[in-house]
């Protein structure tokens, strides 16, 4: 039950935090189970197995881990802005942004099974966008601005959706000039997001 002030209209900051952070820690580590090891077929080295297999699934994980910790270091620099209370309507943006974090492992996994399909892309990619979404909700509500950092994040998380036709799974590396890009962003809007 959410830390709330006696009338019922906002949550406690710093309780939500550590809830939050707790499920991203499980989210990831739900992820790291979803890797098999190599099972080897007729005729197929053990080399060979994990080379089609498992290599995939441990880069689309470190891809996806690094997405999450940057999300959780996102969430923890909006959150250290906060108030000690905010609005009970952001308490439930943010349990939307971690119902997104906890769908990343299952996402994880279909995107391995079938990484070229735009299904499974537009699924994976959507989640992200959901959360970058949510989070960036949650600043708008409490500070009545949306940052920009989470307009960039949506964009190069559905950019990963065209680009699947030409790269199959890898086109999860276009999520890789996200933080080039806020970098980008920052450095010529260094006063955009000051206020969050």
């Amino acid at each position: 039950m959410p830390d709330m002030k006696t009338d019922g209209a906002s949550c406690n900051t710093a309780r939500l935090e550590m809830f939050s952070d707790s499920v991203m820690a499980v989210a990831i580590t739900m992820m790291v189970l979803r890797i098999d090891v190599p099972q080897t077929s007729p005729g197929q080295s053990l080399g060979q197995a994990f080379m089609q297999t498992t290599l995939p699934a441990i880069i689309y994980f470190l891809v996806t881990f690094a997405v999450i910790v940057i999300f959780w270091i996102n969430h923890h620099d909006l959150f250290m802005r906060l108030p000690e209370f905010i609005p009970i309507r952001a308490f439930w943006l943010n349990m939307g942004f971690l119902a997104m974090i906890c769908l990343v492992p299952f996402g994880l996994e279909f995107f391995n099974t079938q990484s070229d399909s735009y299904i499974t892309v537009s699924l994976y990619a959507g989640l992200m966008a959901l959360a970058a979404l949510f989070i960036g909700a949650i600043a708008w509500q409490v500070t009545g601005r949306w940052p920009a950092w989470t307009i960039i994040s949506i964009i190069m998380f559905l950019l990963a959706i065209p680009f699947a036709a030409l790269l199959g799974g890898w086109c999860l590396l276009v999520w890789g000039i996200n933080h080039p890009v806020q970098r980008m962003w920052n450095a010529r809007h260094p006063d955009a997001d000051a206020n969050i």
